[in-house]
């Protein structure tokens, strides 16, 4: 009997081939219609600004009073000039820079001078001849050279690999930290747009209040209809205390980051961030081998790859070469002095009976299972959360196309209630109330896709290593 699940199985892989790439084209045709300039610069009819002081019980930052206002660019600079967690990661580096060079001081040769003098008294119940109080004088020189000593070899590549390691970790942290200005920087922009588009709603939702006030205080409308138009101004002032929460918490997450508080911004927009890479395959290809904290993981792999070599190393025997020099006078006894010089060639085998190479060799071995198995995490949660940044650029521009053209259509309808209220006549009280609703809905997801594309490019750009360059462009 024929298997008929089979032209059934085959039939719905090649229709959801199909919408899979009427999808991708879809989103294509979309990206290539969206208009080049979406700026939060046009939403608010103006490139800066201004940043209203709010009040707090901690110490009030410095304002910066700058004309022009602060940019992201400045804001960058800022952040990466006062931040504790880069200070920090730079303390690292110096810490593991010295490790190297106490690393490469076990491999180059080392001195040792000894000087010894004191009364002593030696006896001797054989030898008749005076051996009593006399003065005891030596010296020993020693110039020491390790030839092969594999321990220590493996811990000098393991310190480099590790500083190398501290140094991707501190580029790390720039980028972090850059990412933490630009989201705080767009967040304020966000909110500040957003509260000056509550105020408009606010406003609008007013005149139709005292419209309406008028009217029933004649008696052309009823008190339902008045307390109608009384709730949505209620709430539209609950949406505006909700906006300025948001403004508040925004301006403080800038003032933990810079140390200072703006009086005007330069509205940031998605041109002053550098570029990403052509296409989302080359994202992701320069994401895996770029990324720094995979690359500062791949280092600290290799760092205890040596570590696990110099433990089982301690099973060979170390050589090396000394240069000697004893001078003795008076050795257990009074005699003249005496002068060795002896060069040699000197093996060293220590092993341990208990087993402590082989322990230590396992332990080693634990911890660098332990650090390729964060790697591996790392490495995934690095290529999800770069798939979640393209899906949701892409998203953002089909969503900002729609919004644009929201705002358009319910901008016209306020416009028209308008010139009603100006005639002294509203043709329908709800869709006069909707029509505000729907103009500050509009422009709140507008805003809200313009920061969120902003902040999936700078996420990017953060995990491609190229965020922080933007503080190039910084004019403080």
């Amino acid at each position: 009997m024929r298997n008929l699940n089979f032209p059934i199985q085959k039939i719905t892989r090649l229709r959801a081939s199909v919408c899979f790439l009427a999808s991708c084209a879809f989103i294509a045709t979309a990206s290539a219609q969206l208009p080049s300039k979406f700026r939060f610069a046009d939403l608010a009819g103006q490139d800066v600004i201004d940043l209203p002081q709010i009040e707090s019980d901690f110490p009030h930052p410095v304002a910066q009073n700058t004309d022009q206002g602060l940019g992201l660019p400045d804001i960058v600079a800022l952040s990466l000039q006062q931040s504790p967690q880069i200070r920090q990661a730079r303390a690292q580096y110096e810490s593991a820079e010295a490790r190297v060079g106490m690393a490469r001081a076990d491999l180059l040769p080392s001195a040792s001078l000894r000087i010894a003098k004191g009364p002593e008294k030696s006896e001797s119940i054989t030898i008749t001849t005076d051996t009593g109080k006399h003065t005891y004088y030596s010296r020993t020189m020693r110039l020491t050279q390790p030839v092969f000593n594999a321990p220590v070899f493996k811990e000098f590549d393991s310190s480099r690999q590790t500083k190398d390691a501290s140094s991707l970790r501190l580029q790390s942290i720039r980028e972090a930290t850059s990412l933490a200005a630009a989201k705080a920087t767009i967040d304020v922009a966000t909110a500040r747009i957003t509260l000056n588009f509550s105020d408009a709603q606010l406003e609008q939702l007013n005149k139709i209040l005292s419209y309406l006030e008028a009217r029933t205080s004649a008696g052309a409308s009823s008190q339902a209809d008045l307390e109608r138009a009384r709730t949505r101004v209620l709430a539209a002032r609950q949406t505006r205390l909700e906006q300025q929460t948001n403004y508040r918490n925004a301006m403080f997450e800038l003032d933990r980051l810079t140390g200072a508080m703006p009086t005007a911004l330069q509205l940031p927009f998605l041109q002053v961030l550098p570029a990403l890479p052509d296409n989302y395959g080359q994202i992701r290809q320069y994401v895996k081998e770029q990324n720094f904290d995979l690359l500062a993981l791949r280092k600290e792999v290799n760092a205890q790859r040596s570590t696990v070599s110099g433990e089982y190393g301690k099973y060979l025997p170390v050589f090396g070469v000394s240069l000697e020099k004893d001078t003795t006078e008076n050795v257990r006894g009074t005699n003249a002095t005496w002068t060795d010089t002896r060069a040699l060639a000197v093996m060293t085998w220590n092993i341990s009976l208990g087993g402590k190479e082989y322990f230590s060799a396992q332990q080693a071995g634990a911890e660098l299972r332990n650090r390729e198995a964060k790697l591996d995490d790392e490495t995934q949660r690095v290529s999800q959360a770069t798939e979640a940044d393209i899906a949701l650029l892409q998203s953002t521009e089909l969503r900002l196309q729609a919004a644009e053209a929201e705002q358009t259509s319910a901008l016209s309808v306020v416009k028209a209630v308008e010139e009603q209220l100006k005639s002294g006549r509203i043709g329908s009280l709800l869709e006069a109330l909707d029509a505000s609703d729907r103009l500050f809905g509009a422009r709140f997801r507008l805003t809200q896709a313009l920061g969120q594309q902003m902040k999936a490019h700078a996420q990017l750009l953060s995990r491609l290593g190229l965020l922080s360059d933007v503080q190039t462009q910084a004019k403080l």
